[in-house]
């Protein structure tokens, strides 16, 4: 099955085939390791970038238990890949930074990168002028509140409108 799913992914290029072998694999061997992997790989070439994610979650297990370093880096960086993480989950990942961690800098990083991808994201927009309050970088902060202001009365949001308008209140 496996030499089955390898052909059908690098030779046929058909990461859907490839798929149901590399599932066939897992279902005899949950542990098979190149069957994780490359189940990661045929379910991304596939377009199902989330469901590919518990693959490569386990890969990583796997690689760490193994000590292999190589593939250790190579499912990171998929992991990383902001074309495959969802704007939902960079937001945990600054959410997470910038109120359990206290790391604004690290959050307005994540919360850049949801911006770049949707610069009409409200949340992104709002927690990224809190973070850069936060640095001390209210003149860089300001016109991303000007925006929640103008988004948030867009959307009826009078909690996050008075917020927004508190802070532009503000000199500094």
């Amino acid at each position: 099955m496996m030499k089955a799913g390898l052909d059908a992914l690098y030779t046929r290029n058909d990461p859907t085939a490839a798929s149901i072998q590399f599932r066939g694999v897992l279902a005899q061997d949950p542990e098979h390791y190149g069957a994780t992997y490359q189940l990661g790989v045929a379910l991304d070439r596939a377009g199902r970038h989330a469901e590919a994610r518990a693959h490569w979650e386990r890969m990583l297990v796997l690689a760490k238990a193994a000590n292999d370093e190589r593939t250790i880096a190579t499912v990171v960086a998929r992991l990383e890949r902001v074309d495959v993480v969802s704007d939902q989950a960079i937001m945990q990942r600054g959410l997470d930074a910038l109120y359990r961690a206290g790391d604004a800098r690290a959050a307005a990083a994540e919360f850049t990168k949801v911006l770049a991808r949707n610069p009409e994201h409200y949340g992104a927009t709002y927690q990224l002028a809190t973070a850069l309050d936060r640095l001390g970088q209210s003149a860089e902060a300001r016109p991303l509140w000007e925006k929640v202001l103008a988004m948030a009365e867009g959307y009826h949001d009078n909690v996050t409108a008075d917020t927004a308008r508190a802070r532009l209140m503000r000199r500094h």
